[in-house]
């Protein structure tokens, strides 16, 4: 979205890239690893800067990472991207850009393993370290145990997570770039709304916007439900032809550079009838709630206590899912905001630098026109309280009220 110019500063890549391999370092240490070895895509792009190809498939066997508390990390792309990497990867030394094979088979596994990385964490100085693993398929780890008996593994995501929760002034300003796709992403979604065209027509309009702004990849499937599709809701965009008085629930975000953008609305095509005004309402209501309490020194079990208040105030309950979730390199991640499907998420004060999407939702069956509405804000923690980095994406006021309203929808 942004291009490189001459006559001002804007994101500068390589105080980034420096940044991130000493605070990952510096995590390293606080959670007493000697180092780690890395198959998870966003891990990887966090600590070498290497963009991957994505797939809808298991990212866990096609490329690796390993990094010691000290020293530049060594990365291993997949023997498709390693061409490109050496090529275009000029802050790692080229003897430390090694191509990958494709770990799902077992037999590539254990080469890999006993030619590649056991080696590798040897000369390192690992051999009998304790070494941190985010995620991995069973028979590479079998083949890690086996290859480096006196290595002690141990999970490594946690010293990601805590490594990525707080951002640089540059992954900040990678943010608000990808935030801003996404607020024009729903503009654009929003004009392409009538009576009679399908969900995956008004998607594709939000796919074409992201794609000519440079965005890497969608932040998920991404949704455009309508109607009876937003309850219960449906997670993806289907050929449903969207009519007079269907609520629009739009979950749309990219990446930009590694980073995630989360923005949904929920917008009616034409008038809203009571009952989803006072679903809309509640949803509102609670997002605003979350705007005003998160700020530091606010835990994560206040902020989801008093937004959860707010919709029980009007009389609904029993909703399940998640309030809110970090964001930034991956795009949904710990820490968390009130996972209420699964209780005893960490209790955690909110620090600067930290960035949610929060996402307040009620879905209701059996409305006409769909009882389905989500409003989501990606809100980064200040020294003072918070921003809100979607901010400029509109609300819809015809569900408080307004004749007309300044999302711009039918």
């Amino acid at each position: 979205m942004d291009f490189s110019v001459d006559w001002g500063d804007r994101i500068d890549f390589d105080t980034m890239r420096r940044w991130r391999t000493r605070n990952l370092q510096e995590k390293m240490r606080l959670h007493q690893l000697d180092g780690i070895i890395s198959f998870r895509a966003e891990n990887i792009r966090y600590t070498t800067n290497f963009r991957p190809l994505w797939w809808p498939i298991n990212f866990t066997s096609r490329n690796c990472a390993i990094i010691a508390q000290e020293g530049d990390p060594i990365l291993y792309p997949s023997s498709g991207d390693w061409a490109r990497s050496r090529a275009t990867i000029s802050w790692l030394p080229q003897d430390n850009i090694r191509p990958c094979g494709t770990m799902e088979d077992q037999g590539v596994a254990h080469t890999m393993v006993n030619k590649e990385f056991a080696p590798a964490i040897q000369k390192l100085g690992l051999s009998s370290g304790r070494i941190g693993v985010d995620a991995v398929n069973m028979h590479v780890l079998e083949e890690l145990k086996a290859a480096l008996p006196k290595v002690k593994f141990v999970p490594g995501d946690k010293c990601f997570h805590d490594a990525e929760a707080i951002k640089h002034a540059e992954e900040i300003k990678c943010m608000r770039i990808s935030n801003k796709m996404a607020e024009i992403a729903h503009h654009r979604a929003v004009e392409a709304l009538e009576p009679g065209v399908r969900e995956c027509e008004v998607l594709a309009v939000a796919m074409h916007t992201f794609y000519s702004f440079g965005m890497e990849v969608p932040q998920c499937s991404l949704i455009v439900a309508s109607g009876d599709n937003t309850a219960p809701i449906h997670r993806f965009a289907s050929d449903r032809i969207i009519q007079r008085g269907d609520l629009v629930f739009m979950d749309l975000g990219g990446c930009f550079n590694g980073y995630f953008s989360d923005v949904t609305r929920t917008v009616c095509v034409g008038r809203p009838n009571d009952a989803q005004k006072r679903i809309y309402t509640a949803v509102y209501e609670s997002l605003m709630k979350a705007r005003e309490v998160m700020k530091p020194g606010a835990t994560n079990m206040e902020v989801n206590r008093v937004v959860r208040a707010v919709k029980e105030r009007h009389g609904f309950e029993g909703y399940l899912g998640v309030l809110g979730h970090a964001i930034g390199i991956t795009s949904f991640s710990p820490p968390l905001i009130g996972e209420v499907a699964a209780t005893g998420e960490a209790v955690f004060e909110l620090q600067p630098g930290m960035i949610f999407s929060v996402e307040p939702t009620i879905t209701i069956p059996g409305i006409p026109g769909g009882g389905g509405v989500r409003l989501e804000d990606c809100i980064m923690i200040t020294e003072n309280g918070n921003e809100v980095l979607s901010g400029n994406v509109p609300f819809c006021e015809k569900f408080m009220g307004e004749e007309t309203c300044s999302c711009g929808c039918p």
